[in-house]
């Protein structure tokens, strides 16, 4: 059975329209652990506007033979005029058990560092996957894979691959980006 909460009140927050302010208002869940988290702009944001974000829905699905279960929100971001300019997906599981904390802090060093990498102004969109959520973020090491290279909404862009190893070589997070490319 599906359980799907759709928020009557949404919880509204404004902010400035750009990855890190976006990341920041909407990363983590308060009652799971985050495994998966997916910021998307819908064009060059614009930082000089303010955005209001509404959850949009909030999904609570049961995993099969298990005491846990999974959790999904969306949050929608849209300008003073109503247009959609970024979402942010984030999800996790629901279980006491979970190191949320650890999730939480390694999803967080991975848009860290891309964000210093990159430049919070140049991505456009940023989706990460933690596979160890145990792994000490301090320990990470982080490595950047360019996969593709295009134009997309009037700005060339590329698309990245930022792979967070622990001590041992073992991929702890992965995030997969779309930066612009820095002016020439």
């Amino acid at each position: 059975m599906t359980a799907m909460l759709v928020d009557e009140n949404p919880l509204a927050h404004s902010v400035l329209p750009t990855f890190s302010a976006l990341y920041d208002a909407s990363a983590g869940l308060s009652d799971a652990s985050v495994d998966e988290q997916d910021v998307v702009f819908f064009g060059p944001p614009n930082p000089a506007d303010t955005v209001v974000g509404n959850i949009r829905v909030l999904e609570q699905l049961p995993v099969a033979d298990s005491s846990t279960s999974r959790i999904a929100r969306t949050t929608e971001y849209r300008d003073m005029y109503g247009h959609l300019v970024a979402e942010v997906f984030v999800s996790g599981t629901v279980d006491g058990s979970a190191p949320r904390s650890a999730s939480d802090k390694n999803s967080s060093a991975l848009a860290a560092y891309a964000a210093t990498t990159f430049g919070a102004e140049s991505i456009r969109r940023f989706r990460t996957r933690i596979f160890v959520p145990e792994a000490d973020s301090t320990s990470l090491t982080y490595a950047c894979t360019p996969i593709a290279e295009y134009q997309k909404d009037a700005e060339r862009v590329s698309d990245v691959i930022v792979t967070a190893t622990d001590c041992n070589g073992t991929v702890a997070a992965r995030a997969w980006a779309t930066v612009t490319e820095p002016a020439a």
